[in-house]
């Protein structure tokens, strides 16, 4: 059998987080700009579409991840275990199962598109433009789709930082695309789709070319496709999709109930303060994916105890990380959104507040879907988590239309939902997996992680209410203030000696 390629390096899944960050950081920033530039020049009708086809498109991926659910850990697990052949079985498998799934999916998505004006409120004015942006959007994920079993290998060899690069690429082609768009034809919403599937669409090319050449073994052999495999990855797709389902209904659910029940600056409002926590979100998920295949290669080779120390030490880091920019917000939300949008869209401050609010109950646990994956106990994960977002649906209907609570009603559903869901069944399961106890878990996690986020809160409090910032210089100011007062704290009391050690030789690296 075949040496294993699935390397469990410290150094190498400290690059690919770092590398996920960067990606995401350019990315995030483009979008900031993005959306300030169209709301100061378009109105909100108009830009409330974007939300909604945002919304509409990440509802699709769950047809085809039924199909696609497993791929990626069969993969892993296969390579750790330098099963090769297995390898081109499970691509060959399900590639053909998914090929005939996109030629079922692909007329029904068209034949959405040119009905979408009878299923949404939409200014008759707008339809046309959001037909062609859900068909290039459709196009874009078919196409994507079709190539999943065969772009794995940056995953499998745990080459994020190469797919990182491309990503920022990817980024920045789409940034000059669009930039090019705005300002020759016009402030127009498709511009954003149209940049963003060209973008896509050559990057997915390019890494497709080059998983081939960094794992041969991906290639397509019609010879060797296996009903079983198909329906082994298949089956664990189902919850792959119940999972994703949850994660769905988490954040774009409530675009769909606002267009119903809500306004078209309630809807923008939402949408702009979602989309700070789902990109500071995203960006903690990719920092921790590059340990998805470690967390698997430790569950294949038995290793239970580095697995527990991984996922406690890496809830821990999730804090710092999303505490660290959650903590100001929550702080200054009312600040940001008047100097980022102006006065229009306060209520956007209010979800943005809520939505931050999440952070200290879900971060602890970042690695629990990872290890569910690995350890194949998706369903005990998948299926309360599926429940919990389906109760959040409900109170997102009754806040938002029995209530008249609008924008900040739906994301307060989410937020009740969400620190239920954790106290109540996701932390004792996450527990319960790694074998761990409730005392290691406060001591290793929770107490050092927020400690940080308590003490740069009272900073930042204090320094709110002596000097109330007017602009973003003073804004700026409090926040690298605060920030020194929240690494002060995280370096001196929160790091383990072996933290602390590399902390000592970075410093010393750096000024020597």
């Amino acid at each position: 059998m075949s040496q294993s390629r699935v390397v469990l390096s410290e150094r190498l899944v400290a690059l690919n987080s770092a590398s996920s960050v960067l990606a995401r950081g350019v990315n995030f920033v483009v979008l900031l700009w993005v959306y300030q530039y169209l709301l100061r020049r378009i109105p909100a009708q108009e830009f409330a579409i974007l939300p909604l086809v945002t919304a509409l498109m990440v509802f699709a991926p769950l047809f085809f991840s039924f199909f696609i659910g497993g791929i990626v850990r069969y993969m892993v697990d296969a390579c750790a275990k330098g099963d090769f052949v297995e390898m081109r079985r499970i691509s060959a498998s399900i590639f053909i199962v998914m090929l005939a799934a996109t030629l079922v999916m692909i007329p029904v998505g068209v034949i959405f598109a040119f009905q979408v004006e009878h299923v949404f409120n939409v200014a008759p004015h707008m339809v046309p433009d959001l037909r062609v942006m859900i068909l290039l959007m459709l196009a874009n994920f078919a196409y994507k789709t079709i190539t999943v079993p065969f772009t794995t290998a940056y995953a499998v060899t745990q080459r994020y930082f190469e797919k990182n690069l491309l990503d920022v690429l990817g980024d920045l082609i789409r940034a000059a695309l669009l930039l090019t768009l705005l300002l020759t034809l016009g402030p127009r919403v498709i511009w954003v789709v149209v940049a963003t599937v060209i973008a896509e669409s050559s990057m997915n090319t390019v890494m497709l070319v080059r998983s081939f050449r960094i794992l041969p073994e991906l290639r397509f052999e019609p010879r060797l496709f296996s009903a079983s495999t198909a329906r082994e990855l298949t089956g664990f797709g189902l919850w792959t999709t119940l999972d994703r389902l949850g994660a769905v209904l988490h954040t774009h659910a409530a675009t769909m109930v606002l267009n119903l029940y809500g306004t078209a600056v309630e809807v923008t409002a939402y949408h702009v303060g979602a989309t700070f926590f789902r990109q500071l979100e995203s960006t903690i998920k990719l920092a921790a994916l590059p340990l998805q295949p470690a967390v698997t290669a430790m569950n294949a080779l038995g290793d239970r105890t580095r697995l527990g120390n991984t996922v406690l030490r890496a809830g821990r880091y999730g804090l710092w990380v999303s505490m660290f920019l959650a903590t100001p917000m929550i702080v200054y939300a009312d600040v940001v959104v008047g100097l980022y949008l102006g006065p229009d869209y306060g209520v956007a401050a209010w979800v943005l507040v809520l939505f931050m609010v999440i952070f200290p109950f879900t971060q602890p646990t970042i690695l629990l879907a990872s290890a569910a994956l690995a350890t194949k106990q998706v369903r005990s994960y998948v299926v309360p988590a599926l429940m919990f977002q389906c109760v959040g649906v409900v109170l997102m209907f009754v806040f938002a239309d029995g209530l008249d609570l609008g924008a900040p009603g739906v994301t307060l559903a989410l937020t009740v939902v969400a620190i239920v869901s954790h106290l109540g069944y996701f932390w004792r399961f996450c527990l319960r997996l790694t074998g761990r106890s409730f005392t290691e878990f406060a001591t290793q996690t929770l107490l050092r992680g927020l400690a940080p986020a308590a003490a740069g809160a009272c900073a930042w409090v204090a320094l709110r209410l002596i000097m109330p910032p007017s602009g973003w210089t003073e804004l700026f100011l409090q926040g690298v203030i605060g920030a020194c007062v929240y690494l002060l704290v995280l370096i001196g009391a929160c790091l383990d000696p072996r933290e602390r050690g590399r902390v000592h030789s970075m410093w010393a690296r750096l000024f020597s």
